[in-house]
């Protein structure tokens, strides 16, 4: 993976703010005076211009991650100048193309530009709507004919930039050979520049060429140019999308401080949740756009696919749809927000709606890229078994230094163990298996000594880096291995490392490993789901035990549990969250019973257990009496990043596809265009899910923003599960398995359209509701009074 040092990234980010702070970028802006070459020149004197022109051609060779840090903060000032029109793209293009042999034009121009003494826009588009720079056939585009040692140039570019600082143009031009890019200089005889002004008030023009001459010295490429510009036009939209994310965050920004600020009814406005949700929503829009952004860079870096292009023009497309749309949105509600101030020219908000509006639409609007995403995307297919033959289980070591095993062979491991050992007809089940299905999976697991993939070696586990943990549990979601009653693995063994005393690792531990004791959580209550301090379940200490009286809800198999670890309140008195303790209970002890609870899915998935003067032995307390909530919240936050997890979209995504095919929906436009929508929703998950857990391997504390990711994913795989029934028709009532896929209809490959829908309904509840995440996000990270 290309290595992006995030401490440099933030230097540069910091640089470029204290830049634009020192003159009022905004009052600039308002002004419509254009840009200032002298101003230009000290942004090409702060490194900008050449930030991602490579070292041996002129530049700093800093990258994509740092220029896009840069555009974005000029999208939060609102610098006038077009940074993107009259910087990116041609800086880009020029070191893209192939120059003619002996000439020093491309090399002369490339150093202008990045030093800023000359300002160049490209002149490429030939129709309204066009995304590549070959597509216009029969339009009336430039024409270059060969005249007595130079060219004659005709025709019409459109939606150029033409601002009166603009020195020149970077011009395609059609010849007989094929495309020529040649540099027309501003003022050349025969070229008229027809003005419009932009939504944001920026200068654009069409440009008419009639028999315009220029020297043949002017011809800067004839090999493979239309390809270049292409090149040039994806990374510029990607820069773009940088802006508008910029735009966006900080009218999000602005729009939080007003509504601190503006009372109403007595109130400010900050403190009503429906306003508090919007922003969430809005400012959820733009992390995405964030993330895709990164991780479009990322990726793009890294390609070593033949077809880059293709990837890259996939990922152009994916990121400016996103970031178009959330700049809109951020923007639109910012004027919402603002009440009747917002909707006038003098409210900062209109500077940043005209801007989103602007850049929304140039070089693309989200229509027209989540059309061209849909047309070149990869689509899902079920991932395919690997062709190594199983293995025999002596193959597959117990112990080893794992962490230094390549990542790619540790997948691979993996991969043929779980070939090997998972069961079939146990692939991709879409509901929780109940212990007495599942047991030989976990016997097989603590067998082999992998049942704990993230507990310390001297506790019989592998001591797998974070990274590794990732890896582990992405290869079983790949493969569709069903998640066993873990909650003793995932929760309580590492709370009992961490906090629990050596009895108690030495009494609990081993029964988890082995499987002889099943854990279940016991947190939530009635009218104490969400709102989980607000808990009565009472624990009274009388000598040696602690007598617990009350009942617990929505856990997890807990009718196959013999075990609980659970939260109790053991003082009343305090403030709610410091009055819980974290109790350790036999289910087996006298005075519990337990109540299954079926599900809409059909299936006993949860239990309500009653605890009726329930005598618990005090050594059963982990940590300190009363501390249980710190405790509580330290499972929380891994717990959301895996109930974050792209797996469920990817097969929901799968099983339409199935569907889909089968069906001939494909060829239908209304049909594609919604499911583009769903893909760009599921792959910008996947970006997002990747920001998190590359936080999670680097044994970074996850922030309060993972409730963002908790609430899109959840949120997507609803929408994946709907479009589902939809296409299934009748079977989307049906709680069965429709014939399409890899079985027959009885089969176990065949899709199930209801358990999608169902199981994602049930996700925006547990963890935090999804209204409990949205409160979250806009009280800790966006900082919203009264949430």
């Amino acid at each position: 993976m290309s290595s992006v040092d995030p401490a440099l990234i933030e230097e540069i980010r910091d640089s470029a703010r204290d830049l634009l702070s020192r003159r009022d970028q905004r009052q600039r802006k308002r002004s419509a005076s254009g840009a200032d070459r002298a101003y230009w020149r000290q942004i090409a004197d702060a490194g900008w211009l050449g930030m991602s022109v490579p070292e041996a051609m002129g530049g700093l060779g800093l990258g994509w991650h740092a220029m896009a840090a840069v555009i974005e903060e000029a999208g939060r000032a609102q610098l006038p100048e077009p940074l993107v029109g009259a910087g990116v793209l041609g800086a880009t293009l020029l070191t893209t193309i192939t120059p003619l042999p002996d000439s020093p034009l491309r090399d002369t121009l490339l150093q202008a530009a990045c030093d800023g003494t000359r300002m160049m826009a490209l002149a490429w588009q030939e129709t309204e709507g066009q995304l590549e720079a070959g597509e216009a056939a029969g339009v009336f585009g430039v024409s270059a004919t060969p005249r007595e040692g130079a060219y004659v140039l005709n025709g019409e570019k459109r939606h150029v930039i033409a601002d009166a600082a603009v020195d020149g143009w970077l011009v395609t031009a059609d010849s007989e050979p094929g495309t020529l890019l040649f540099y027309l200089a501003a003022g050349t005889p025969g070229v008229t520049v027809r003005p419009h002004a932009r939504a944001d008030g920026t200068p654009a023009c069409h440009l008419s060429i009639e028999s315009a001459i220029v020297p043949a010295e002017a011809l800067l490429s004839q090999d493979a140019v239309l390809d270049a510009v292409d090149h040039a036009l994806d990374y510029g939209r990607l820069m773009q999308s940088a802006e508008l994310i910029g735009v966006a965050r900080q009218v999000l920004a602005d729009t939080v401080v007003y509504l601190n600020t503006r009372q109403q009814f007595g109130k400010p406005l900050s403190s009503f949740q429906a306003l508090q949700h919007r922003l969430v929503d809005a400012a959820l829009q733009v992390e995405l756009a964030a993330s895709s952004l990164q991780d479009a860079l990322t990726t793009l870096a890294d390609a070593a696919d033949p077809d880059v292009a293709t990837a890259r023009k996939v990922a152009a497309s994916r990121v400016k749809a996103r970031a178009a749309r959330a700049g809109l949105d951020a923007t639109r509600l910012a004027i919402q927000l603002h009440g009747a101030i917002g909707y006038t020219e003098e409210c900062d908000v209109s500077l940043y709606f005209r801007s989103a509006l602007h850049l929304a639409a140039w070089l693309g609007n989200a229509a027209a890229h989540r059309q061209r995403y849909g047309a070149l995307a990869d689509a899902p297919s079920p991932p395919a078994d690997d062709t190594a033959p199983p293995s025999s289980p002596g193959e597959f070591p117990r112990d080893a230094d794992w962490n230094g095993m390549p990542e790619a062979d540790f997948r691979a491991l993996l991969r043929r163990f779980f070939h090997a050992h998972y069961p079939q007809h146990l692939r991709h089940v879409p509901w929780r298996l109940h212990w007495d299905e599942i047991k030989p999976w976990y016997f097989t697991l603590s067998r082999q000594g992998w049942i704990a993939p993230s507990w310390p070696r001297e506790h019989g586990g592998m001591a797998l880096s974070p990274a590794r943990q990732i890896a582990f549990i992405e290869e079983a979601e790949r493969h569709g291995v069903a998640r066993a009653p873990d909650q003793g693995l995932v929760m309580l063994g590492p709370i009992l490392i961490r906090y629990g005393t050596e009895e108690q690792r030495a009494r609990f531990l081993p029964g988890i490993l082995s499987g002889k004791a099943v854990w279940a959580q016991g947190y939530s209550e009635p009218n104490a789901g969400s709102d989980l301090a607000a808990l009565r379940c009472e624990a009274v200490i009388d000598g040696d035990d602690l007598i617990v009286t009350g009942q617990k809800t929505w856990s997890t198999l807990a009718q196959d549990a013999t075990h609980m670890f659970m939260l109790v309140r053991t003082d009343k008195t305090v403030k709610k969250q410091a009055g819980i303790s974290f109790l350790l209970v036999d289910l087996a002890s006298p005075g519990i019973s337990r109540r299954p609870i079926r599900t809409l899915s059909g299936h006993e998935e949860f239990c309500e257990v009653f605890f009726d003067q329930v005598r618990v032995p005090r050594a059963n307390l982990v940590g300190e009496l009363n501390a249980g909530w710190g405790i509580a919240k330290a499972l929380l936050g891994f717990e959301r990043l895996f109930s974050g997890s792209p797996k469920h979209a990817s097969h929901a995504l799968q099983q339409i596809f199935s569907i889909a095919r089968q069906r001939g929906l494909l060829a239908d436009p209304a049909f594609t265009d919604r499911l583009a929508e769903l893909r760009m929703d599921s792959a910008d998950l996947t970006a997002m899910y990747r920001v998190f857990a590359d936080m999670a391997r680097a044994g970074r504390p996850l922030p309060p923003t993972l409730s963002l990711l908790k609430i899109w994913a959840t949120e997507t795989h609803e929408r994946l599960g709907a479009l589902l029934i939809q296409i299934a028709e009748e079977y989307g009532g049906a709680d069965m398995r429709l014939g399409y896929g890899d079985g027959d209809r009885d089969g176990n490959g065949g899709v199930q359209a209801l358990a999608p829908y169902l199981n994602a309904l049930a996700a925006t509840i547990f963890s935090g509701t999804n209204e409990i995440q949205r409160n979250i996000y806009a009280k800790q990270v966006l900082g919203l009074d009264g949430a």
